[in-house]
């Protein structure tokens, strides 16, 4: 069909054509429909906050993908010092790949890129935490090479600052 002949055209898509670069401020309309996608609320303007806020700290970083200047998926990390080990590590704050583009290897790009800047940042090891609803992206981390080591607990401490601002409106 039409469809699957174009999809597949898409998928032949010569990675040549994607490039990795650091996020800037003007990304966050597009960021913002990235992290929609992934289930949270935010809008671009709430985007700018936060990347204004991670942009300025040297051991946060967010990097986009891009494909004919549209970013389709993006990749963020900090430096974090250890207790319970020797070292420094670095911990996944998100990845997403915008769904018309995932299956063509952009989000392994964006992940050999992260991994690169830990690695140039002193880190040696990545942790990242996924919902349990998220078997595709389980899967798609054992294929790099991750391994499932434990459970993530988490208990709300404040109401988060885009909620306080949305209920103010």
């Amino acid at each position: 069909t039409a469809t699957s002949s174009v999809k597949h055209q898409q998928v032949c898509l010569p990675m040549d054509d994607c490039s990795i670069r650091k996020a800037k401020i003007t990304d966050a309309p597009a960021i913002a429909r990235l992290v929609i996608q992934l289930g949270y609320h935010t809008s671009p303007s709430e985007m700018e906050i936060r990347l204004q806020t991670l942009l300025a700290h040297s051991d946060y970083v967010t990097c986009v993908a891009e494909v004919s200047s549209t970013v389709v998926g993006l990749v963020g990390a900090y430096i974090g010092y250890a207790i319970e080990f020797a070292g420094t590590y670095a911990r996944l704050t998100g990845l997403v790949v915008d769904e018309q583009w995932r299956g063509r290897g952009i989000g392994k790009m964006l992940m050999e890129r992260i991994e690169r800047w830990a690695r140039e940042q002193g880190g040696t090891l990545i942790i990242l935490t996924s919902g349990n609803q998220r078997a595709d992206a389980h899967r798609f981390y054992e294929t790099l090479g991750y391994t499932k080591t434990g459970v993530r607990y988490a208990k709300q401490l404040a109401q988060p600052f885009d909620k306080i601002n949305t209920d103010k409106q």
